[in-house]
């Protein structure tokens, strides 16, 4: 079984690549999977992203033994998913920000 933390950080990954890439399907897809995780396998309640300063995210998750915990990760790992894929969005804006119009 994948360790809590880890399947937390990774349904992170995706919640904040499918914010910034809402029509992205296989990110939604693998979002959904992640929370199938938390929910089935670590038997997570509720988990949500609750705050952000810089440098890092905090996710509040509730289960039956941990009633409303919250714990933080490291911004640049939670981003790290999203600049790594091809079409970045930042990418295609910075092309429309190059083009000229003649």
């Amino acid at each position: 079984m994948m360790r809590l933390m880890d399947a937390l950080f990774y349904w992170l990954q995706l919640k904040w690549m499918t914010l910034a890439r809402p029509d992205d399907q296989a990110a939604r897809d693998s979002l959904s999977f992640f929370a199938q995780i938390l929910s089935e396998d670590h038997e997570l309640a509720s988990f949500e992203i609750t705050g952000e300063e810089r440098g890092k995210i905090y996710v509040t998750y509730t289960s039956p033994s941990e009633p409303g915990k919250t714990v933080w990760f490291d911004r640049e790992a939670v981003e790290q998913l999203e600049n790594d894929m091809p079409g970045d969005s930042r990418d295609s804006e910075e092309d429309e920000d190059d083009s000229e119009v003649t």
